[in-house]
């Protein structure tokens, strides 16, 4: 529909040369020009030649038809506004057409994160590099969903998420970046219930899937007496538990497990359960 009404104006536009004494055009007229803070406010007026008593208005908003009136006020942000007018004055010639680019101010802040030191680490730090855009000094915040945090070149101990920093420059322009703060996600660890020690390379040793995302482990293994009759620090499966105490092998039976995950950054995790051996 835009295209056809778009190729009616410049067909008349083409005639208009063959009526020029009665021209008819329409000029977009902005109450604010110039470099403008993201999401200003703006009316546009429209100040039309040869437009009639009544003209018709169609305003368009990135493409989007939102207004029929001589005006029309909305926010700006890098904004194409397009307005057609169809002239009641009686010309051949009875359309025009014009349109408007806004320039808004972007301002934005470059930052880095810390890289995620362990598996699903529930916070992580970024410190703010610079900001550039707008007119400087500035002051900015970080809005998390507890709190705002006040200005700091450093944010630690932050929820893993994304979040925006809302920044204002000295001329009172507002806008976001957001900030991102990483986790390294890695799957649970869940450690074989069976052993079959028998030779034949099929679970001669006990598996911890997932262990080797855990470097910083503790195995414990208890008879059902409560006998201690494994232990390891740093668990890979590599050189795994064989069923064997001392040299010996273990009876046939069920025995139980300890694991625990250490970390820097979040509480000690504990898994226990049983494991059984079978010949």
């Amino acid at each position: 529909m835009l295209k056809n009404i778009l190729f009616y104006i410049f067909s008349c536009v083409t005639l208009s040369g063959l009526n020029a004494q009665c021209p008819v055009s329409v000029e977009i007229v902005p109450d604010k020009t110039g470099d403008l803070c993201k999401y200003a406010t703006v009316t546009f007026t429209a100040q039309p030649t040869n437009g009639g008593a009544t003209p018709q208005y169609y305003w368009l908003f990135n493409g989007d038809t939102v207004s029929t009136s001589v005006s029309f006020t909305t926010a700006t942000n890098q904004s194409h506004i397009e307005l057609i007018m169809f002239s009641s004055d009686g010309c051949p010639q009875d359309s025009a057409y014009d349109s408007f680019y806004t320039s808004n101010i972007t301002i934005q802040a470059d930052y880095i994160a810390s890289e995620p030191t362990e598996c699903n680490q529930p916070t992580n730090d970024a410190q703010i590099l610079d900001i550039t855009g707008g007119t400087a000094p500035y002051s900015y915040y970080l809005h998390t969903n507890d709190e705002d945090i006040a200005q700091n070149e450093f944010y630690t101990d932050i929820p893993v998420s994304s979040y925006p920093l809302v920044i204002t420059d000295s001329e009172g322009c507002v806008d976001t970046t957001w900030i991102t703060f990483p986790t390294k996600e890695c799957d649970p660890i869940i450690p074989s219930q069976i052993l079959t020690p028998n030779g034949d390379g099929i679970n001669d040793r006990w598996v911890i899937a997932n262990i080797r995302d855990y470097p910083e482990n503790k195995v414990y293994i208890f008879d059902r007496w409560g006998q201690r009759v494994y232990y390891k620090e740093g668990y890979d499966n590599l050189d795994g538990w064989d069923a064997k105490y001392i040299g010996s092998n273990l009876a046939v039976s069920t025995y139980y497990y300890v694991i625990e995950l250490e970390f820097e950054t979040q509480d000690k995790q504990v898994f226990k359960g049983p494991v059984s051996i079978l010949r």
